[in-house]
């Protein structure tokens, strides 16, 4: 089983300023959870695994984020924690 978890801190700040890029927290939850799936990610040097998000914002611009999340398993429980994010245009 596999659980994404964005904690308050990070939807407070990051998730809420790029809401209006068309970022919000399921397309986040669902992203990062068929990702890990298919193995779609990198591990960093500290630990943590990178997901790289392609979308297209409301405006018709192409972005890309980058998202630094925590893994931690317990038993045949799998949990994804989202520490940090980053958003450009392509």
């Amino acid at each position: 089983m596999i659980i994404v978890r964005i904690p308050k801190r990070v939807a407070r700040r990051w998730v809420a300023r790029h809401e209006k890029d068309g970022l919000d927290e399921p397309k986040l939850i669902m992203f990062i959870r068929a990702q890990y799936e298919f193995g779609n990610y990198e591990r960093t040097e500290e630990g943590l695994l990178l997901f790289v998000m392609r979308f297209q914002r409301r405006g018709g611009k192409p972005m890309k984020a980058e998202l630094w999340v925590r893994e931690r398993k317990v038993n045949e429980l799998v949990e994804l924690i989202l520490v940090r994010g980053h958003v450009e245009p392509i």
